[in-house]
């Protein structure tokens, strides 16, 4: 085998440059397996890369433990989700501090509470209230939320609940006065004519008694 093979043969062997192979080679006189020994020693022989494997997912870097991974997953998803919750009730508070429920009538304020004092109420005897409440629909009442925020939508539908309140009431008077004058014609009707008794004259042309 001449020299350049053994360079070749070297340099695949050690994975090193041509040069150093040749020098390691001056130096062991031609021997391949000195020439290896002098580049180990100066550090230039790179090792071959080793797979070490375990049944130890602890010591394996890319391992992944599906259970722990899932059970973090679950607990992220339940904080975000009571966060969620508790930023709604955060939300809903202030909105019931911060507004009122007014009542009116013939644009007169009748009463006004904190909008939660009302809903305190309304849980304790929602029942009764609420019959309180379309009864006075029918008196003319109205209800109506101010304050703070912008509850145009809340107010729109308790005035279609007030229009639709008056028109049932206008609808009722409107078939109770139809009904009254329904019965006083039929009373009239049904009332025989009074008799009417011949009348007898004397021969002056003056009536009898």
């Amino acid at each position: 085998m001449d020299n350049f093979e053994k360079v070749e043969r070297l340099v695949a062997k050690a994975n090193v440059s041509y040069e150093d192979a040749k020098k390691a080679l001056d130096e062991a006189n031609g021997d391949m397996l000195d020439a290896i020994i002098i580049l180990e020693k100066q550090g230039k022989v790179k090792k071959p890369e080793q797979s070490v494997y375990t049944t130890n997912y602890e010591q394996q870097g890319n391992f992944t433990d599906v259970p722990s991974a899932v059970q973090k997953s679950n607990n992220t998803e339940a904080k975000s989700v009571f966060k969620s919750i508790g930023d709604g009730l955060k939300k809903a508070f202030k909105y019931t501090v911060d507004n009122s429920l007014k009542i009116t009538k013939k644009n007169e304020t009748i009463i006004k509470l904190p909008l939660w004092i009302a809903i305190i109420l309304l849980l304790a005897a929602w029942e009764l209230l609420i019959i309180v409440m379309i009864i006075s629909l029918f008196f003319d009442c109205k209800y109506s939320i101010e304050g703070k925020n912008d509850s145009k939508e809340v107010n729109d539908i308790l005035n279609q609940a007030s229009d639709l309140a008056g028109k049932a009431k206008d609808s009722f008077n409107e078939k109770t006065a139809e009904n009254a004058n329904a019965e006083t014609y039929n009373a009239a009707a049904s009332q025989p004519a009074a008799a009417q008794e011949p009348t007898v004259e004397n021969p002056d042309g003056s009536k009898a008694e």
